[in-house]
């Protein structure tokens, strides 16, 4: 994936931002058809073909963030203002949860292997002896790949002394672990919904920003705006995601309108407990292995691609559901929305009614900067009696849920632990032979996000930086 800091993601933090700054300032009606020449100014060197073309991307960026479907209500005569009034007017969360930018996808070219001059046209020529169908074949010395042969199967680039083989992906089909991203006819990327699991890995992959979540922000700006009373559920993952500590973050929540703030960790405790007691039957039953179901990636990948693991996954809730379940029952009144770093929990949270909105902490920090919300100057508001479930803000870490389980039943050494630490696509061809040749544990922790939550596709800050942040966070307590 592409790293965090690149040019894509702050002027797409640029538009969020200016974006809501103006829906608080009522002034987004009227300023929405020139945001795009504000944001890309005449003077602008255009890193595309041209200003305009910017422009236009521009406002299909902020398209994307009134949650419009391109696909299927992109009408170019219709003014963004006009897109905006009716949002406005009336917005509910709508899935699907992706759509594309036809305009922004440069049509890369298709996923090849090339010999660059680094080729030496050495005499033991692996690359040709090693090829399955002939595909390699030496002119004046240099190696060359037959296309029409070439089954891109990367055993050339494996085997060569001087490195002179270069895979090229098409970057969001190469990061999407299930195949839901395709090129049409045209060349242009389209993502077969009924395969996509929403972890968001094409998202964060694509170069040109062509693929987009139809973001819900709408739906919550509009609650804060109308002073209703609303709940901030915040995942684990928050804490070293912005500077400051998480009593700081509380602060700068209610400032920016939200009544309450609870801890997702509070409800990962339950999820924790349930869990645990649900593994222990099961290995005291002998029925094999049982995997943990807090990702809500996970959980669509299950019905989609892998269905033999309905009946291996834990049937307890996440953390998200059960810290719902929890705030409504402390006051019915109250909407919930959840804040973390995953574009999946949108799906999942389209299940309960006890959930009102998800929004990511990408989002969260637009609100903040347009409302002029420094993080690090807020008061460190108490976090009440955190000592039950301390421990699982490191549900946001690879290895943490397991960990928050093994810390709640009796004898945990007896329980063998697998870690899936990332899904990519070796990693489900792997689980798919799991009905054959089960894992050697006792409980499967799947994580579809490399290094955890903290590297979910709505996080801003990089994994390690984040790492860090947390230990400096925890050693200053």
């Amino acid at each position: 994936m592409i790293d965090l800091n690149n040019q894509y993601t702050l002027m797409k933090r640029k538009i969020d931002t200016a974006v809501v700054r103006n829906f608080f300032n009522d002034t987004l009606v009227e300023e929405a058809d020139r945001l795009p020449i504000e944001i890309i100014p005449k003077d602008r060197v255009p890193s595309r073909c041209c200003i305009y073309k910017e422009r236009a991307l521009v406002r299909y960026r902020i398209l994307t963030l009134l949650g419009v479907d391109l696909e299927n209500d992109d009408d170019e005569f219709k003014p963004t203002s006009r897109y905006v009034s009716e949002v406005i007017e009336h917005s509910e969360p709508k899935l699907p949860l992706l759509t594309t930018i036809t305009s922004g996808c440069y049509g890369c070219p298709k996923d090849q292997y090339r010999i660059s001059d680094a080729c030496r046209g050495c005499f033991a020529r692996p690359c040709m002896a090693n090829c399955p169908k002939n595909a390699i074949v030496f002119l004046n010395g240099q190696a060359h790949i037959q296309e029409d042969r070439c089954i891109r199967c990367g055993k050339c680039m494996e085997v060569c002394p001087f490195h002179a083989v270069v895979h090229i992906p098409v970057p969001c089909e190469e990061a999407c672990p299930v195949g839901a991203i395709k090129k049409n006819e045209q060349g242009y990327v389209e993502v077969d919904h009924s395969k996509c699991i929403g972890c968001g890995k094409c998202v964060r992959s694509c170069p040109f920003g062509a693929i987009a979540e139809r973001s819900e922000l709408f739906h919550v700006l509009k609650m804060l705006k109308r002073k209703e009373k609303v709940t901030a559920m915040i995942a684990p993952a928050i804490e070293g995601q912005f500077p400051g500590s998480l009593g700081q973050i509380k602060s700068a929540l209610k400032e920016a309108g939200f009544t309450d703030v609870f801890e997702v960790a509070e409800g990962a405790e339950v999820t924790s407990i349930k869990e645990g007691e649900e593994l222990v039957e099961k290995m005291k039953e002998g029925n094999g292995y049982m995997t943990t179901s807090c990702c809500s990636s996970y959980m669509e990948l299950i019905p989609k691609h892998l269905p033999f693991l309905k009946e291996r996954y834990s049937s307890t809730l996440s953390p998200m559901a059960y810290s719902a379940q929890i705030c409504k029952k402390k006051d019915p009144e109250a909407k919930t929305v959840f804040i973390g770093p995953c574009l999946a929990k949108r799906v999942e949270a389209a299940r309960y009614d006890e959930i009102d909105g998800v929004i990511t902490f990408a989002e969260l920090a637009a609100i903040f900067m347009a409302l002029d919300i420094d993080v690090n100057k807020m008061p460190d508001a108490d976090m009440g009696n955190v000592d039950s479930f301390k421990d699982c803000r490191e549900y946001a870490i690879s290895g943490g849920v397991a960990g928050c389980v093994l810390n709640r039943i009796d004898n945990p050494e007896s329980v063998r632990i697998m870690k899936i630490d990332g899904l990519d696509k070796k990693t489900v061809r792997l689980m798919s032979t799991w009905p054959k040749r089960a894992p050697e544990a006792d409980l499967v922790e799947v994580m579809v996000c490399q290094g955890g939550c903290i590297a979910g596709p709505g996080t801003i800050v990089k994994p390690q930086v984040a790492l860090r942040l947390r230990e400096q966070l925890h050693k200053a307590k």
